[in-house]
């Protein structure tokens, strides 16, 4: 995923596989997949420019590519029957070892996904190193055995869990080193059949946010690959191979070179988690998606402004409360009645204008919704926020500012936004640690060392877990 890529290779669409072109396809985080053909893969003529779903292509090596989703960029059509032409296409997904001729064949039995950071929040290995100190010297013994992957059983037909990758030691006629390593992966795998991979890899990228939530910074996928039970090939005697399907695709921010964080850094770890809270976060993702996606914008470092990072999580504190809170000040056949009455009441001349005025009145305001979240916490918030009330007031005039460019009494000056912000993203995981299963008590000792950090200035850790 991180590295760059430079194939030749001949390419074709599916449907006219005796056109095949010669061409190089290009990967880079900065540029994503381009392919440039030398020649025309349509032969049809002068035609509008066309999105081919899929071009299959095969390396010089011989190895198959798939391309999904592909944009036409560019055509040099050849003119008068001289010179070859050429093209250029977009692709969103590149599939390395595998050829799928249609979207609806897409289909992968299993994804696995190493990101930043997953190592530190599993915290696992298989090393176990011993070393003795004798009169001739250091005697260092080291054995290693790849961890057993650990998986979650969500429906009949899926499961997600962590795997586990090894790499080594290799040997050579003078041998001065030995190296073993190894690399955790988020999994996604079917129970039994083939699933479409954009069901599968939506539901990789909700695993994600999970770890996201722990680490507090976006997750950068390193290496994506998967299997597909299509793509068996067999060798005879009963032996099928399924051949490693490498998948690349462009991220929205360029990769960024991150800090390694230790475990005391994240908000929770995965031993924190029990089965029970694994298996709840996929059951309610679709429920709380857009106020995920909503604090996950939090977390691009180059695209938002202070104002943006403070809307968005405004935003999304606003959302969680339509989710979890009644939403109406009235029960709904309480406040038609009511509203009947008043506008029987009005002269007849201005009843448009007060059913107008009363449409969206049994609302909640946005400072009432924001103010019954944090008093619903307040056990856990005290520490953080003096004066709810207050709060609640000046997130409302600050986001009323903000949007309709009225100056408001109580809005947070420029200096004083990255604090608020902090606390309202603070008060946002509150929540979000007790969708994930947390109790009010764990979600409290979770966030005690950033709330610390905020009040101090200084910067706290956390406890290793269990």
């Amino acid at each position: 995923m991180q590295e760059t890529l430079s194939i030749k290779g001949y390419w074709w669409l599916p449907d006219l596989e005796e056109n095949k072109q010669p061409g190089i396809l290009t990967f880079s985080q900065e540029d994503g997949a381009v392919l440039d053909v030398v020649g025309v893969l349509d032969t049809s003529g002068f035609t509008p420019f066309k999105e081919p779903a899929i071009i299959l292509g095969i390396t010089q090596q011989g190895k198959p590519i798939t391309l999904y989703k592909c944009i036409h960029l560019q055509m040099n059509y050849p003119s008068l029957g001289l010179g070859f032409g050429g093209e250029k296409y977009f692709a969103h997904f590149v599939f390395e070892g595998v050829h799928f001729s249609s979207p609806e064949k897409i289909m992968f039995n299993c994804l696995y996904a190493h990101y930043d950071d997953l190592d530190v929040w599993v915290g696992e290995h298989g090393f176990s190193i011993n070393t003795e100190f004798t009169n001739d010297g250091i005697i260092s013994k080291v054995s290693y055995q790849t961890p057993p992957e650990q998986l979650f059983k969500l429906s009949d037909e899926l499961s997600v869990g962590v795997a586990f990758s090894s790499f080594g030691p290799v040997t050579s006629s003078v041998q001065t080193s030995a190296e073993i390593s190894q690399r955790a992966n988020l999994v996604v795998k079917s129970n039994s059949q083939d699933f479409l991979f954009d069901k599968l890899f939506a539901k990789l990228n909700a695993f994600s946010n999970l770890l996201l939530v722990a680490a507090q910074r976006m997750p950068i996928p390193t290496i994506v690959f998967g299997y597909s039970q299509e793509n068996g090939q067999n060798h005879g005697e009963g032996r099928v191979h399924y051949p490693k399907i490498n998948i690349y695709y462009q991220l929205i921010e360029n990769v960024q070179n991150q800090k390694k964080k230790i475990p005391q850094e994240l908000l929770f770890t995965f031993d924190d988690l029990i089965d029970e809270q694994i298996i709840s976060w996929f059951s309610s993702f679709e429920e709380y998606k857009t106020v995920i996606q909503l604090y996950k914008l939090l977390f691009y470092t180059n695209r938002s402004f202070i104002e943006h990072k403070f809307l968005s999580i405004a935003q999304s504190l606003e959302t969680l409360h339509s989710i979890l809170f009644d939403n109406q000040y009235l029960p709904k056949d309480q406040f038609k009645a009511q509203k009947k009455i008043v506008l029987e009441a009005v002269p007849p001349d201005l009843v448009e204008w007060v059913e107008m005025a009363l449409g969206s009145s049994n609302y909640k305001r946005f400072a009432l919704k924001i103010s019954e979240l944090l008093d619903y916490k307040k056990d856990i918030l005290c520490e953080l926020i003096d004066d709810m009330d207050l709060f609640s007031r000046r997130i409302k005039d600050t986001r009323n500012e903000f949007v309709h460019h009225n100056k408001q009494k109580k809005t947070f000056r420029k200096n004083e936004l990255p604090s608020a912000i902090a606390v309202m993203i603070m008060v946002f995981e509150v929540y979000l640690l007790g969708i994930i299963g947390f109790p009010d008590e764990k979600v409290l000792e979770l966030l005690e060392p950033k709330i610390k950090t905020h009040l101090t200035g200084w910067k706290h850790l956390r406890s290793k877990s269990k």
